[in-house]
């Protein structure tokens, strides 16, 4: 007897399992064991008859079926959301599941404490919150709600500022006592520097000079895809960083890191929330970001 499953379940989690592009990964985010998400990706191949992803042990791809069947099981994933969504508009409920994503080390902007007071407000309503160093599409990915640093590009995305970060230079003291105080950024094309590899440009830092806004390519010596780290090489002497002043200012206070080249300072980036219209047709949507929009941000 062929074993019933739960067709809606297995294509969520075959798009976690995508996503992450990792079967333990998928199975931390769904809180499964990792034999259940395997067995469930599994069932969805019986079921439609073909194989979804080529499996290897140290790599997983989709194949040509895969791509096809991610595009369908997106499609239905959303069709059903948007059922329950109206179905709570209908009721005047503030519930339903809102998909946020973020950068990582936004923790420190304080947004975790907005949306916990939020869901304790309002607790019909589910979060999924996806911390990612690259750019998303949040139309194709299906995600309500971004949250984004830096001046946004003309689009259809509504953008609405909520704060904004100071970008600063750092380095050591002994990497200046070794290297010395380097006095324009220029001189970081050939001084060693730390960078977060996940920026959109990595390896070209911006700054301001004649209130214009200029660029340099720095030599790197260090690249790492996680802002926190660039911060803990930078204070272990390997070079400049250029990072995010709530990265760095517990490393400024200890004296592990010094602020450099400060006249060249880009202006404070915005911080901002990004929704595609349609999306406000969501009570639940509508309602985190009017909270969003009302109440400051808190480190």
């Amino acid at each position: 007897m062929k074993r019933k499953i739960d067709l809606v379940k297995a294509m969520r989690t075959f798009l976690v399992v995508v996503e992450q592009q990792s079967f333990s990964a998928a199975s931390r985010q769904l809180n499964l064991v990792t034999s259940a998400v395997s067995r469930q990706v599994s069932d969805l191949e019986k079921h439609f008859g073909c194989q979804l992803l080529y499996r290897t042990t140290r790599a997983m791809h989709l194949t040509a079926e895969g791509r096809y069947y991610l595009e369908q099981f997106k499609d239905v994933i959303m069709r059903l959301d948007n059922l329950e969504t109206n179905a709570h508009q209908r009721q005047k409920r503030i519930a339903g599941h809102i998909r946020l994503t973020a950068p990582f080390n936004s923790g420190h902007l304080g947004v975790q404490y907005l949306l916990s007071d939020f869901l304790k407000q309002y607790p019909e309503v589910k979060l999924s919150w996806m911390l990612v160093n690259r750019y998303v599409n949040i139309v194709e990915e299906g995600i309500d709600l971004a949250i984004r640093v830096g001046e946004l590009p003309d689009s259809s995305l509504i953008g609405r500022k909520i704060d904004e970060m100071k970008v600063l230079f750092v380095a050591s003291p002994n990497y200046l006592e070794q290297h010395g105080v380097p006095s324009h950024p220029k001189e970081l094309m050939t001084l060693p520097c730390v960078i977060d590899n996940s920026n959109r440009q990595p390896g070209k830092w911006r700054y301001i000079e004649g209130k214009k806004e200029q660029h340099v390519n720095v030599n790197i010596a260090i690249e790492v895809n996680q802002g926190e780290l660039v911060a803990q090489f930078a204070a272990s002497g390997h070079g400049v960083a250029q990072l995010p002043e709530f990265l760095v200012q517990p490393l400024i206070e200890s004296g592990e890191l010094i602020p450099l080249l400060t006249e060249f300072n880009l202006t404070p980036l915005p911080v901002s929330l990004v929704y595609p219209a349609n999306r406000l047709i969501n009570p639940a949507l509508k309602a985190l970001i009017d909270y969003i929009l009302e109440h400051p941000l808190k480190e």
